[in-house]
């Protein structure tokens, strides 16, 4: 695609002129686009089919408004969810409706009612409307998920998909980005962007060709940077030209410590709460004082720039400075707006965010502290949790990424939980992990050294910290001796010190509570989905974490060659060597089989969580004895549920539908085993339990209920397991998720007396 005129820059997303002149640019006309290949249409069978066309019959397509509402959902209650929208469209057109009646009700169904997989051929049909969804950022989600199921993108939709990838909805930006990539021209479309004459549109470009190669990048970006005067997309730039590799200390170094031209009287309204009269003391990292007038504007700099991750420009300005300086600036900054977001009206932290940029230069457990308290200070604030974890996520540290993985699982919110989830994939991409190992990688040690002990000093005198089996930590003094606290400085210690040492203790219990709660769970979902490691590479994240290894030995675990499949017990021909292994990992180290044996596991052994399913009945029985005897409590059970049997092609097991039961109880019962409400505004039909890393999501149905009416009693239904929207046949479902699900089935609807 040739792009040669400013007049062909990409527009903003509200000037359809400048639209018009983007789709002249494409070089293409949508006629001149080669047909899209589509799978054939699958006919319903003939009872679904005349009932259909019944239906069309009963709809009224004269009002607008009736066919954009009422008629999706008549559709809905009559057709299954799948129905591929081209036998709507026939059926509409059989039974006399307008084309563009058909094409409204079709196009409705497609977006709104069908998952993309299901609605791209429909959409492949008729171009010229999807271009024209593209405008509004809400359709324009589900176009752009749907164009990603196409055999190849087709040429024509290339400029509506630029200006959507230098649009103001980040969600859009990167579909569309992707949906571009393999386009030759893609990296002079966003170089384009640079050059636009509006400032989002430039911003959005700059971020862009971070992910793009372009020929002679680094000149072409400093001369982009030298003439921009918008701060963001200067910012923007900047990050890109270190992601091409361009050492860019001269342009940090010729911003970030020019005196201001002028003192500032009094800050912005935003800020006038903030303390800038009591920021620390800072030194450049050859000890070099820095002008506190320098200091100040580097946090107007972050405020201005509205940006909390910090990558770009702050963290290249804390980097100039001495490490302990930039930790301490860092906590100061971003300590303040905590405070500052604990005592203000809903919204009024926002108009600071920027500050939070400094999170990126903080200490991992000072961070953790503060993001946990202003997350949990107002749960329900979407915005605020969301801005506090996009700072979060960019430091690197253990403890900032296990806040993102505890917030992705537990956070109150559904949409902060699904946000939270999308920074773990973007860390997890960035660093070349998948999301699960992101989570295993990122276990926080709370301070607890190698040894497995947490070294307390007074500078004269130190305390030891143990884990108990509980979980808790244990205080002894340097000769053994038990604490229930830290004791009080003596006159002759530092004070500050023993401050210090007292409030490390305090962030280590809440750390031991945080790990214990989030691996918890998903050392359950390993269990589930049948997850397994290496044996090198166990041991690293499991049995030789200081912290995560208590956790290790309250579990029993599976072992089997790499290249055998794990749940079958043999021995080879003349029964002399175990094909499988279980054991249990005591605390000093050594691995328990459940006749009390030392194992030594093969090197090339893979290990995996052991269930009641997977075993032999004798051997399961062994270990619940084996536990009883060394008074083990395991993290979570893991040999009592038993598998359902199933037939082939089976959706649901229904064998606890139909019980009576008060919905307060049903409610109760569900949360207890980690399920929640479809929704917890005004009327809810099912409980979900989400398994991620599975791509699962366990239901169990019911009649339904208002909240506000939970003593009512309801009729239990049946449970499935839903992929997506999709209800996954039984039989594919890992045998170890579904017998836990059955268990919590039938523990939520048909508990013991």
């Amino acid at each position: 695609m040739q792009v040669t005129t400013r007049s062909q820059n990409l527009p903003d997303d509200s000037s359809q002129e400048a639209a018009k002149q983007g789709d002249r640019g494409s070089g293409a006309k949508p006629s001149e686009t080669p047909p899209v290949a589509v799978p054939p249409v699958i006919p319903l069978p003939e009872d679904r089919a005349a009932a259909l066309v019944e239906l069309c019959r009963s709809l009224d397509g004269t009002d607008e408004r009736v066919s954009r509402s009422i008629t999706r959902r008549r559709l809905e209650e009559g057709l299954p969810w799948d129905t591929d929208p081209r036998v709507v469209a026939d059926a509409l057109t059989r039974v006399g409706h307008l084309p563009e009646v058909v094409r409204t009700i079709t196009w409705d169904w497609a977006l709104w009612t069908c998952e993309p997989e299901d609605s791209w051929p429909w959409m492949a049909q008729d171009l010229a409307r999807a271009r024209d969804l593209l405008e509004d950022s809400t359709s324009a989600t589900r176009v752009l998920r749907a164009l990603a199921h196409f055999p190849a993108v087709p040429r024509s939709m290339v400029p509506a998909l630029t200006r959507v990838a230098v649009g103001r909805s980040e969600v859009n930006r990167e579909l569309a980005q992707k949906l571009l990539a393999d386009f030759p021209e893609v990296g002079d479309l966003a170089l384009e962007a640079v050059m636009s004459p509006v400032a989002h549109v430039r911003r959005a470009g700059a971020a862009w060709l971070a992910s793009l190669p372009i020929r002679d990048g680094v000149a072409r970006l400093r001369a982009a940077r030298a003439q921009e005067e918008d701060r963001l997309a200067r910012a923007n730039l900047l990050r890109t030209l270190q992601v091409y590799g361009d050492d860019v200390t001269d342009l940090v170094i010729a911003e970030a410590l020019m005196p201001p031209r002028r003192r500032l009287k009094r800050p912005p309204v935003a800020l006038d709460w903030f303390p800038f009269e009591a920021l620390p003391e800072a030194r450049l990292a050859d000890g070099t004082p820095l002008d506190p007038e320098i200091v100040r504007n580097w946090v107007l700099e972050a405020y201005r720039l509205k940006t909390p991750d910090g990558a770009g420009t702050i963290e290249l300005y804390l980097r100039l400075l001495d490490a302990e300086d930039a930790r301490a600036l860092s906590a100061f900054v971003l300590e303040c707006w905590v405070a500052h977001n604990r005592e203000a009206v809903k919204g009024e932290s926002l108009r600071s965010k920027g500050l939070l940029a400094f999170a990126v230069g903080m200490e991992g457990e000072r961070l953790a502290a503060a993001a946990r308290s202003a997350l949990s200070r107002h749960p329900t604030w979407r915005a605020e949790s969301e801005t506090v974890l996009t700072a979060v996520a960019a430091n690197p540290s253990a403890e900032a990424l296990q806040v993102i993985v505890s917030a992705a699982s537990q956070h109150r919110l559904p949409r902060v939980r699904g946000f939270a989830d999308l920074l773990t994939r973007a860390v997890a991409a960035e660093r070349g992990w998948s999301e699960a190992e992101l989570g295993d990688r990122s276990i926080p040690t709370a301070g607890f050294g190698p040894d497995g002990l947490l070294h307390l000093s007074y500078g004269e005198r130190e305390f030891l910290g143990r884990l108990t089996p509980e979980l808790t930590i244990a205080l002894t003094d340097a000769d053994g001796r038990a604490c229930k606290s830290l004791p009080a400085a003596r006159k002759s210690e530092d004070g500050e010190l023993v401050a210090q040492t007292r409030r490390r203790l305090v962030f280590a219990r809440k750390e031991v509570a945080a790990v214990l709660k989030v691996q918890r769970r998903r050392l359950y979902e390993a269990m589930c989905v049948g997850r397994s490691w290496p044996v090198p590479q166990w041991r690293e994240l499991f049995a030789d974490h200081p912290l995560a290894r208590h956790l290790t030995a309250r579990l029993v675990w599976m072992a089997r060659r790499q290249d055998e499949g794990v749940g079958a017990h043999e021995t080879k021909a003349g029964g002399q060597e175990t094909r499988a292994w279980t054991f249990r990992p005591t605390e000093d180290g050594e691995l328990l089989g459940a006749d009390d044996a030392v194992l030594e596991l093969p090197p090339n052994a893979a290990v995996t969580l052991a269930h009641g399913t997977l075993l032999p009945e004798v051997e399961a029985a062994d270990w619940q004895e084996h536990l009883a005897d060394y008074e083990v409590t395991l993290l979570f059970d893991q040999f009592s549920a038993g598998a359902p049997q199933v037939e082939q092609g089976q959706w649901g097991i229904d064998d606890g539908a139909g019980r009576r039961v008060v919905a307060r109880d049903l409610r109760k019962r569900a949360k207890a085993r980690g399920y929640e409400p479809d929704s917890n505004i005004y009327w809810y039909t099912t409980f979900l339990k989400a398994f991620p890393v599975a791509g699962l999501c366990s239901v169990i149905d019911f009649g339904g209920v208002d909240v506000w009416s939970e003593d009512q009693v309801v009729t239990t239904g049946p449970l499935s397991l839903v992929a997506g929207q999709r209800a996954m046949p039984l039989e594919q479902v890992p045998p170890v998720l579904l017998a836990e699900c059955y268990a919590d089935y039938h523990a939520i609807v048909d508990p013991p007396s």
